[in-house]
């Protein structure tokens, strides 16, 4: 059952987290880092302070005897929200700087394969090293965002489970 709550305070901390999110990647790629690549894991900082305050907000003004299942599913709607923002704005991000950004990550990602080509074809076999040294040829503005998305439901799954057990009644 939809719980109309639940779905605005996760529609208003999940996009304000959102927009925090993208403004660190696009400070990150202002100041000449690939925010896809490492230096992009600090766009991850803002999700568990809005997580938290979300639940705050929840607790304080609707719904005083949190219990651990309602906690979990206001924090995946914040965490929804904030993954699906932050990639729509970053698939919209590489469509306006153009696909030089997608080259750089690419370039980024051959020169760590590369650096570790021997452990990579010990792990994976050498046909398979090889299929994904030319995938990354392939590499698209929704698979990054798509990537994004699916990394950002992850980590806050595991942020959403610590707010949850904290809020609990």
């Amino acid at each position: 059952m939809l719980n109309q709550t639940i779905v605005r305070v996760g529609v208003r901390y999940g996009v304000l987290c959102g927009v925090a999110c993208f403004v660190i990647l696009m400070a990150l790629y202002l100041m000449g880092f690939n925010p896809f690549g490492d230096a992009g894991r600090w766009s991850y900082l803002p999700l568990p302070i809005f997580i938290f305050l979300g639940l705050k907000y929840f607790k304080g003004f609707h719904d005083a005897e949190v219990g651990f299942w309602k906690g979990m599913r206001v924090n995946m709607s914040i965490t929804f929200y904030t993954a699906l923002c932050t990639a729509m704005l970053i698939y919209l991000m590489i469509y306006m700087v153009g696909p030089e950004i997608i080259q750089q990550h690419v370039a980024e990602l051959r020169a760590l394969l590369d650096e570790s080509r021997e452990a990579q074809i010990k792990l994976l076999g050498e046909r398979n090293f090889e299929e994904a040294y030319k995938g990354l040829d392939t590499l698209s503005p929704s698979m990054l965002a798509t990537h994004d998305f699916l990394s950002r439901i992850l980590v806050g799954m595991v942020f959403s489970v610590v707010a949850a057990i904290f809020f609990r009644k």
